[in-house]
């Protein structure tokens, strides 16, 4: 089969200092001539320019999904550092309580075994709610997370 040649056509571009000393370095190191790596980026180029137009839009997509997670997640924080304060507010309030129904006690160690046993009911079915609220969000976090 013969062999054909191929005809360059000359373009022109013209490039900054530090962009030509670029390209230098490239030829360089792939022990080519300039022209050819110019030659092999236009081809890329050309080849992957389709390709290239999806990218920027995709990556618009990428940084609004970013900057509204973003936004979610500091919603969220914001929401878990309001309930920790309030739930840290009630548990001042229902140690004070304890101390002063404790302290207004009369002398009876009766009355202090009764007091006791309400207090260890008390625990008892506060942890069983909040075990249950616990499995609850736990719930509605997978279902939000899965959709």
């Amino acid at each position: 089969m013969p062999r054909t040649k191929t005809i360059y056509h000359q373009i022109y571009v013209g490039l900054a200092a530090e962009d030509r000393e670029r390209l230098t370095q490239k030829a360089k190191a792939k022990n080519l001539a300039s022209t050819e790596v110019a030659r092999e980026a236009i081809r890329w180029y050309l080849d992957n320019h389709e390709k290239l137009g999806g990218k920027g839009k995709e990556a618009e997509v990428s940084q609004a999904i970013r900057y509204a997670t973003d936004g979610l997640i500091k919603a969220i924080n914001s929401g878990v550092d309001r309930i920790c304060k309030m739930l840290a507010r009630q548990g001042r309030a229902i140690g004070t309580l304890y101390e002063l129904s404790w302290m207004s006690l009369p002398d009876d160690e009766n009355a202090r075994k009764a007091f006791e046993s309400a207090a260890s009911k008390a625990k008892q079915r506060m942890a069983r709610h909040v075990e249950n609220d616990e499995r609850e969000i736990a719930e509605t976090m997978k279902k939000v997370v899965n959709n």
